[in-house]
């Protein structure tokens, strides 16, 4: 069984990553983007409850005071009518974040998670096209040599 956690910027908060890649679509001269945010996101196999799900979220993934986080999928207005690109490692390819998770979900004394993995999932506002989307995903957020990344229309 597989639980995921996304954690992100408290909506009232400046998402500077976000800001830093409206930037970088500029220098790519694509126009239309006006709003990114980004998510990262941990799915964790094994038998997790919601309850240690929600520990893991609250003690390990998230800075309360900046972060909140979700066990799930973020939806409603912070992603309705984005574009959502998820970037993630190739299988056989380490994620140093998931070996520190497990090694803090152990720390917490939860049994149960057998593996992690992160990956890092980006809101993307405005009037771009698929074709846009895939040139940001190619150039700025993904290494095609150690990661893969999906694109989906919310």
């Amino acid at each position: 069984m597989t639980t995921r956690i996304e954690v992100y910027i408290k909506e009232n908060l400046v998402d500077a990553a976000g800001d830093g890649l409206l930037k970088d679509i500029e220098d790519l001269n694509i126009t239309g983007a006006v709003g990114a945010r980004f998510i990262r996101v941990t799915e964790i196999e094994g038998r997790i409850g919601k309850k240690q799900a929600q520990r893991i979220g609250a003690e390990l993934l998230c800075d309360p005071v900046s972060q909140e986080f979700v066990v799930g999928t973020i939806s409603g207005p912070l992603t309705k009518g984005a574009w959502i690109i998820e970037v993630r490692y190739n299988h056989g390819v380490t994620d140093p974040v998931s070996e520190s998770t497990m090694k803090g979900i152990a720390d917490l004394g939860i049994a149960g998670a057998t593996a992690a993995g992160t990956a890092t999932k980006v809101v993307l506002r405005g009037r771009l096209s698929k074709a846009d989307v895939d040139l940001i995903s190619r150039k700025l957020l993904a290494n095609n040599i150690i990661q893969s990344y999906t694109i989906e229309k919310n």
